[in-house]
């Protein structure tokens, strides 16, 4: 497990656009998988956050501006499966887009 989420951090660091900085681009791409992946249950674009099962789930504007969030957290948090979160099927690509698009919000 502890090799996995080395791994995992290796890769985001290494491979991430959005731990050197946001582009335009990556923000508009990551809003838009938000929109088709995320908008069932994340409130986006201001809208009131949801309950699902019980939980309270945040909007993404909450979640960019909770203290110390970085990219690289966000991008480990959505990569790791929680309930009552469905694992969604995201390439490495997506999540730093989607990552730059919520902390955009900020």
């Amino acid at each position: 497990m502890l090799l996995r989420t080395l791994h995992i951090a290796v890769a985001l660091c290494a491979l991430s656009p959005v731990a050197h900085g946001q582009t335009s681009s990556a923000i508009v791409r990551g809003q838009e998988i938000a929109e088709r992946a995320c908008a069932g249950c994340h409130a986006i674009n201001g809208r009131q956050g949801s309950t699902i099962l019980g939980t309270d789930v945040p909007s993404f504007r909450a979640i960019a501006a909770r203290p110390n969030q970085t990219p690289q957290r966000l991008q480990g948090f959505i990569m790791t499966p929680h309930r009552p979160m469905p694992g969604i099927p995201l390439t490495l690509a997506e999540i730093n887009d989607v990552a730059a698009y919520i902390l955009s919000l900020k």
